[in-house]
């Protein structure tokens, strides 16, 4: 009996080792503070500020760099329970020291999230400071984008959602072997991010006009709109072919587009004496000089060009289906004398 009684002490003692153990590392609320000497108010309050410039092109893949700051402040100091004897007096001071941890946040993690539905695509998961004192600035957080490929220009807004905890009250006490309770509390911030996608040129093919006939060597008309923001300087439109057309002339220069402005391209395109009568795919796209003088490429557009028929053609269509007529007669006159002579 006295064994068992020994080994439950023992786990009782261990089992109160591991709990304060844990407790240096993640220190456990409890239910209730008894005797608190002081009680000193405020908070964290995070801030944060971008690293970089914020301008990106549409279709761009690129990285944010947020730095948060901590600009906590404490607030009101009372005394709740005045200390007695030398023994209170040391609990006390402990305790003084550890309040004004009120305004350290700890586990903070930080999301980018487009809550807006801007055109962006955010990649990466959320971010993780491990705390951050007041005064502090931490390492920058990265988040990965991408803007949309059709976005329109303009100003857009991310948030920064961040979530941490800070200590609201701690009480100390039985010095020499002195307690320490914490009571931590969840806070939750969110943060404007404000991103700019810049204006651009943007085409869209208007109308395309063409007679392609096998064998020949025809003109195909491309007209190209203007449908972004800022004029383009220089453009050149050029197609991309393939089987059954072939080309010598693939560029068209269209000169500086305004906004809205449009312009027919010719093209010179060669067909294929065996090319079927059908609508094929033709690829398009324009180069152009932006308002910076830097070389841009637009999206490649897909065009149609239709084969026709010719009159070759439609004969021998009609010879197939002579043949395959007179075929069918054939049969059908072969399958009723053999009738007739078996009655």
């Amino acid at each position: 009996m006295r064994k068992k009684i020994l080994v439950l002490v023992g786990v009782f003692l261990l089992l109160v080792a591991t709990s304060n153990v844990n407790a240096e590392i993640i220190p456990p609320n409890i239910d209730e503070l008894l005797d608190d000497y002081y009680d000193v108010s405020g908070e964290p309050q995070l801030l944060g500020y971008v690293m970089g410039n914020l301008e990106f092109e549409s279709g761009e893949t690129s990285r944010i760099f947020v730095r948060l700051i901590n600009n906590g402040q404490t607030g009101t100091f009372e005394t709740e329970n005045k200390p007695v004897g030398p023994n209170e007096s040391v609990d006390a001071s402990t305790e003084l020291d550890l309040e004004y941890d009120i305004t350290t946040a700890v586990n903070i993690h930080g999301a980018l999230k487009n809550e807006d539905e801007a055109p962006v695509r955010v990649f990466s998961d959320p971010q993780q400071v491990e705390y951050l004192r007041s005064g502090e600035i931490a390492q920058p957080m990265e988040f990965d984008i991408e803007i949309f490929k059709n976005a329109p220009s303009g100003t857009y807004e991310l948030t920064l959602n961040l979530t941490y905890q800070y200590q609201s009250d701690v009480k100390v006490d039985g010095y020499p072997n002195q307690r320490i309770d914490y009571w931590y509390v969840m806070k939750n911030q969110t943060l404007p991010i404000h991103i700019e996608v810049k204006p651009k040129a943007d085409f869209i093919v208007e109308s395309v006009k063409s007679q392609l006939i096998p064998d020949e060597e025809c003109l195909f008309y491309v007209t190209y709109r203007n449908v972004g923001d800022v004029v383009a300087e220089d453009a050149v439109a050029r197609i991309i072919v393939s089987d059954p057309f072939s080309t010598t002339d693939d560029q068209a220069f269209l000169g500086t587009l305004e906004p809205g402005d449009s312009y027919q391209a010719q093209y010179s395109i060669e067909v294929d004496s065996d090319a079927l009568p059908k609508t094929y795919g033709i690829e398009t796209e324009v180069e152009y000089k932006d308002r910076r003088g830097d070389t841009r490429i637009s999206d490649v557009m897909k065009v149609s060009a239709t084969v026709e028929e010719t009159d070759e053609s439609m004969i021998s269509v009609g010879y197939l289906l002579a043949i395959i007529i007179a075929g069918v007669a054939g049969v059908y006159l072969h399958v009723k004398r053999g009738k007739e002579s078996n009655s």
